[in-house]
Order: C-alpha cells, then sequence, then structure tokens
C-alpha cells in the first residue's frame, strides 16, 4: 500500500514573497498631479489599508489634503480610524445616496476599496461624470474593474502612500496647503458635529424598549476595553457601528465581507484564537446565528472565550429590507415570506447552553453592558440574547 508507505523526502524550503509592492512612479506623480490640485477631495479606504497596515500612510495623506475618509460599502477590517476627526464612517450602499455623497467632491482616492457593490440596483450611476478617479489596489483586477479611473496604481498601500504624500508636498503651492489647511478644518468640524448628533440621538433611546440598535452600539462603544475586538455581522442593525464602536488599530475591527451571512459566530472564535490575549465580542443578526450555531459548540469543548451577543429582531430584517427596496409583491403586501422567526420564537439561551455555553437575555441596554462585563472578565464563551426593537425599517 503505497499511501501507507514510509519514505525520506527533502521539504525544501518555504517560499516568502514580499509583499510591499510600490506603485509605478509616472502613476505616482500622476495621482499626487491631481490631488495636489484638488478643490474637495475625498478618500475611500478599504480593506488593503489595514491588510498592509497603512494605517499612519493615509492619515497623514488625509490631513494633508484635509479630505474626509470614508470606507468601503461592507468594511471587512478598520481600514482607517474610527476616532479620526477625519473619518466619516462608512459609504452608503445605495447608488442614489453615493452619488449625493460624491457629486459634493472633485477627485476620489479609492485606496484598496470596492468601486462598487450596492445593495439594489438603480437607474442612477452613482459615479457622477466630473469626478476624477485615483484608483489604488494591490489586486490588478479591481483597477478600472467597474469605472475607468483618471490615474490607476498598481502597488500595496503601505510601500506607496508615502511615495504619494512625498509628490504631492511637492506639487502643492503655499495656496494649496492654506486651501487643505481650510478643508482641514471644515472637514473636522463638520464631522464632529455628526458624531455629536448621532450620539445624542444614541442617548435619547437608551431608555426604550424594546432595545433600539443606534443605543446598544453606542454603550457597548462606552465600556469596551481598548484593545477589544469587534466581530460585526450586525446587518440591520450596523449604521453607526464604525462611528460609535472604538476600532482605530487595523485587528481591532472585522466585518462580513460581501452579502453571504453566517460568517459571524465562527468568525469571533476564529479571531479569539489568532488574537487569545485581546477580548474578543461578536454582534451577530440573529438571522445569521441560526445558519452557524453549531459554532457555539466548538467555543464549548474548546474553551474557546469569544462573547456573542445576539441582535435579536426576530427576523431576517436585512433580507426584508432588500425585498422591499425592489418594489414588487412584498412592498405591495407587506408580506415577507421565509423572513419570520416567529412561531416558534427561537430561544438562543436555551440553544446555547444546551451547546455547553453560558447563555443570558437582555432586555435593556444596561443589561447588555454588564453581561459583557461580567463575561470578559471570566474569559469563557458567553453568549446574550439581547431583544432588540423589530420595528421594520425601509432602506
Amino acid at each position: 500500500d503505497l499511501l501507507r508507505a514510509d519514505a525520506d523526502i527533502d521539504l525544501s524550503a518555504p517560499t516568502r514573497v514580499a509583499p510591499r509592492l510600490r506603485g509605478d512612479r509616472a502613476a505616482v506623480e500622476a495621482a499626487a498631479d491631481l490631488l495636489a490640485k484638488a478643490k474637495r477631495p475625498v478618500i475611500m479606504a478599504g480593506d488593503a489599508v489595514a491588510q498592509s497596515r497603512a494605517h499612519a500612510e493615509l492619515v497623514e495623506l488625509a490631513e494633508l489634503l484635509g479630505a474626509p475618509v470614508y470606507t468601503e460599502f461592507v468594511p471587512n477590517t478598520a481600514s482607517f480610524p474610527a476616532s479620526h476627526p477625519l473619518f466619516r464612517g462608512s459609504m452608503v450602499r445605495l447608488a442614489p445616496d453615493v452619488r449625493k455623497v460624491l457629486e459634493q467632491y472633485d477627485v476620489l482616492f479609492s485606496v484598496g476599496a470596492d468601486l462598487f457593490t450596492l445593495s439594489l440596483p438603480s437607474d442612477v450611476d452613482p459615479m457622477p461624470a466630473t469626478i476624477k478617479l485615483i484608483h489604488l489596489d494591490v489586486d490588478p483586477w479591481e483597477l478600472g474593474k467597474n469605472y475607468p479611473p483618471a490615474v490607476a496604481i498598481l502597488g500595496d498601500p503601505k510601500g506607496t502612500l508615502p511615495e504619494i504624500v512625498a509628490a504631492v508636498r511637492e506639487r502643492m503651492t503655499s495656496g494649496a496647503r492654506a486651501a487643505g489647511r481650510e478643508r482641514l478644518d471644515a472637514a473636522t468640524k463638520a464631522i464632529a458635529g455628526e458624531r455629536a448628533a448621532l450620539v445624542e440621538k444614541a442617548r435619547a433611546l437608551a431608555q426604550a424598549s424594546p432595545v433600539q440598535p443606534l443605543a446598544l452600539l453606542h454603550a457597548i462603544g462606552q465600556m469596551l476595553p481598548k484593545d477589544a475586538v469587534v466581530i460585526e455581522e450586525a446587518l440591520s442593525s450596523a449604521p453607526g457601528i464604525r462611528q460609535l464602536i472604538r476600532s482605530d488599530d487595523p485587528q481591532s475591527y472585522f466585518g462580513l465581507r460581501g452579502g453571504g451571512i453566517g460568517w459571524g459566530l465562527p468568525a469571533a472564535i476564529g479571531v479569539k484564537l489568532a488574537l487569545p490575549d485581546r477580548p474578543v465580542l461578536g454582534l451577530i443578526g440573529d438571522g445569521s446565528a441560526m445558519y452557524t450555531c453549531q459554532a457555539l459548540w466548538t467555543a464549548a469543548h474548546y474553551r474557546i472565550g469569544a462573547v456573542f451577543v445576539i441582535l435579536n429582531n426576530s427576523s431576517y430584517r436585512i433580507l426584508k429590507q432588500r425585498l422591499h427596496g425592489m418594489r414588487g409583491l412584498a412592498e405591495q403586501t407587506d408580506s415577507y415570506v421565509g423572513m419570520e422567526l416567529l412561531d416558534p420564537q427561537i430561544d438562543f439561551v436555551s440553544l446555547a447552553r444546551s451547546l455547553g455555553v453560558a447563555a443570558e437575555r437582555a432586555k435593556t441596554v444596561h443589561e447588555t453592558t454588564d453581561l459583557i462585563a461580567h463575561a470578559f472578565n471570566a474569559d469563557e464563551p458567553m453568549l446574550i440574547d439581547v431583544e432588540l426593537d423589530r420595528a421594520f425599517k425601509p432602506m
């Protein structure tokens, strides 16, 4: 039996590929020309920024230009520090809304970002004809895939952004530098105002019953340790999460990539294994949790101390929103077949306990944060089932 036989073989050394691909010099200079002359620049940061550990380099460019920074539609990582005064959150996912945002700017610099995976089809082109696109990506497949850029740069953000920053500095006149400082001041004030309004709204909902997602996200953001890692599959409960929950280092936040759901529970376990010394919190919708609830047994069996918060609205609300947005029979009849998780309602506490994971139910924001703090101190797997407001909010 050859497959069971012993043999002496020489294992060659592993190949290590250096990832720091620097962009073509001519393309870097062309991008710098556009950025130095831009009157209203904006930046979209994608996963490549966090993957290459290029936060500091992108922050330097954003501050030099006075450019607000959005993350891509469905950010998989913390591609820009959430506490930075130029961070404006995730880009919206509906074409008309994207168009309204981008019409305010004359140059869009996409740094490894997705251009554009949208939630719903639309007759509106999200990219204004007047905006100039600069596209930097480590993946050649992404460059020019959906929109022809004025400048396309194949390169790693960590290796390429410093060259772009230096080239922009060389080209900026004293007037351009002054304009950049004015934009920086104006954007900082505008974004601070937006954040203050969001926090005020969240605080006003703090005592609401059932729990409002925005209030819960704000409270969690206030109590999380600085080194906490958030695994986010909150879906319809996610708006505001990047502004309200601290995620400043590249490994502080991991989100759903693409449209498939069910990733959150096993992802939280994987991240806790990879980062065992950091508190790991999974924020996961109830519908998503049903796809991979067996992951709870794995957490119990191997004593993996991730904490799972089930954002329970007793429905596949994200699917209801999408279907409603199609403006078809579901919208006309208010009927969403197979999207209600009622009759019977799922008992996640009993489910988790049956799989060996400690579990409790929370009916208020305060109960939830107390349970999270307790779970972090215990460093054991725990599930917290939070009863959320079921109100349906169309997109």
